[in-house]
């Protein structure tokens, strides 16, 4: 392998390639040798010290024309037999592995043209349903449970399962086959049908619904195919349906004609999209908090690739003190969150915490890291395998991007404190102890009522008027303009998010008490501050200084 050094810093940023396996000498042998398996070994590791991940297809034949035979073995036990030799491969090096494209059938192993096809007396018939089966059982068993095989056409996984539903979010990331399925296209947007990708009793549109919802899922790749800037691979077609089968790669040199047609600001728009690209949206968080205290933190980001992220990583925090004169000091935490689920449908991701300050940290100026390492042990610290986000200014050298960069830790900031020697997430209070929760504008009044589930001294709401949670006081994710508590209501006149002080405004709006059921009923005239449908609303109980909060909720408007 030659030109791997020279891959992640090449306009594109290449950090995904495709490693072509010739096993043409092994078509009339029961295994693979043992040097051929130490050749692809050494494949993988030259990529693994470049800071490369993989996708592998092996084949029996990569130059081939149709006057020759056609190139597989005979018997389909030979093929498993040479899928299950590629095992100890696959376990060895499934840190670098993301995939395995099945190959194995026809020239290139683009599966047709095969001994094994439903015709095997002349070219580009498609692969029969029980050939298919048994290969695709054989990467079940070969390949770790955590990765998946990528068939050549759509219909190859509705035949494989009997079934022409794609896969459900029920069956997704599962340890079954048809979650470890996904597909490839290498005549991406060459035709109506592809070159015959997608089945002949489907439509182009019919098809490409059912791959939308299956590679929500499951990878899905290729490469392009046809005469450039045609209906279906020009520019705009391209972003679009790129966009809707979610795609993860496109081999950057085959056909580059088609992607020159596209023009360089096109072309840099499709690189970025490939695959995931997460970009921090909003953050907000405690200004100041105490050794031992809770830090809130709300994070919001978006997908705006193509794809989600289909292989599993931790999301960790990370608190570093700023070492002016000090040693450095790290405190490091996992967050309970599945990155998986961050899909370009999803929007805006929010990520709402409270975080445990620990007990024992020396008070001063700290900065706040995320980082998204890989998950294996072999590759965690290599931060060319962890994930950068597309901001600018916030990515550091040793693979973590900046939160925070001036944390304050104070012993005077407020807040609740327990001796707790570390820094963890800790549950957001129990939402079920403040339930039936209510917040209707009407035309005289902004109604509130909760059920309060417990007997609490205090009774109270925070209102976040405008929806912003950097102003106001900062409790639970929101910025509270507003305090109701009891029979009064204030507006809050602290400098921070983190200081407690309130001006009241009425002392007499006593709650209708219906057993655990508070109602207050605010003159809008009096809460002189405007009152929208996205205003949020947050109740919360205290007694004995512990405070339980419900759920965030909007406001209607009635």
């Amino acid at each position: 392998m030659w030109g791997l050094d020279n891959l992640r810093n090449s306009t594109e940023k290449v950090s995904l390639v495709l490693i072509k396996i010739d096993i043409s000498t092994y078509r009339n042998r029961k295994n693979i040798a043992l040097e051929k398996l130490d050749e692809i070994r050494n494949s993988l590791d030259k990529c693994r010290t470049q800071g490369l991940k993989v996708i592998l297809r092996s084949a029996y034949a990569w130059d081939w024309n149709e006057a020759l035979p056609l190139p597989d073995p005979e018997d389909i036990q030979t093929i498993t037999n040479h899928v299950i030799d590629m095992k100890p491969v696959y376990n060895a090096f499934e840190d670098v592995i993301i995939a395995v494209e099945m190959g194995m059938f026809g020239p290139w192993g683009e599966m047709h043209s095969s001994k094994h096809s439903t015709v095997n007396t002349k070219p580009f018939y498609p692969i029969r349903t029980d050939a298919l089966r048994l290969v695709h059982n054989a990467y079940m068993s070969a390949l770790p449970q955590t990765h998946s095989v990528l068939v050549r056409r759509p219909s190859y996984i509705r035949e494989i399962f009997n079934n022409n539903e794609p896969i459900t979010p029920n069956e997704a990331y599962g340890n079954t086959g048809k979650a470890r399925t996904g597909y490839h296209n290498d005549a991406y947007l060459n035709s109506k049908d592809d070159a015959g990708t997608f089945a002949p009793n489907w439509s182009r549109e019919d098809e490409l619904a059912y791959i939308n919802r299956m590679t929500y899922f499951t990878f899905f790749g290729g490469e392009a195919f046809g005469t450039p800037n045609n209906a279906y691979n020009n520019a705009n077609n391209a972003l679009k349906e790129s966009k809707q089968q979610h795609m993860t790669y496109l081999h950057r040199d085959y056909e580059q004609e088609i992607y020159d047609a596209w023009g360089s600001l096109v072309k840099q728009e499709f690189t970025r999209k490939l695959g995931y690209r997460f970009e921090l949206k909003e953050l907000a968080y405690s200004r100041e908090v105490t050794p031992c205290g809770v830090l809130y933190f709300i994070l919001k980001l978006e997908n705006t690739g193509f794809a989600a992220m289909h292989l599993k990583r931790p999301v960790n925090l990370i608190l570093v003190n700023d070492k002016r004169g000090n040693e450095q000091k790290t405190y490091e935490t996992t967050l309970s969150v599945d990155p998986r689920i961050w899909t370009p449908e999803s929007g805006i991701i929010t990520i709402n915490r409270n975080l445990r300050i620990p007990g024992n940290i020396t008070e001063g100026i700290w900065q706040l890291f995320l980082s998204m390492p890989d998950i294996s042990e072999r590759l965690k610290h290599n931060p060319h395998y962890a994930v950068r986000f597309a901001n600018e200014d916030v990515w550091t050298d040793d693979g973590r991007n900046m939160l925070i960069e001036e944390l304050n830790i104070v012993a005077s900031a407020s807040g609740s404190c327990t001796d707790d020697r570390y820094f963890q997430e800790i549950p957001i209070n129990s939402a079920s102890l403040i339930t039936q929760l209510s917040a209707m504008k009407t035309v005289q009044s902004l109604v509130l009522s909760a059920t309060y589930n417990k007997n609490y001294i205090f009774h109270q709401v925070f209102i976040d008027t405008d929806n912003n949670p950097t102003t106001g006081y900062y409790v639970q994710g929101i910025g509270a303009e507003v305090l109701v508590e009891n029979d009064a209501f204030y507006h809050h006149k602290g400098k921070t998010g983190n200081n407690w002080e309130w001006e009241l405004v009425d002392g007499n709006i006593m709650p209708s008490n219906y057993g655990y059921k508070y109602l207050w009923q605010l003159p809008i005239l009096n809460l002189k501050l405007p009152i929208m449908a996205y205003s949020q609303v947050v109740f919360a109980g205290t007694i004995d200084e512990k405070t339980d909060y419900s759920s965030i909720i909007s406001v209607t408007v009635a």
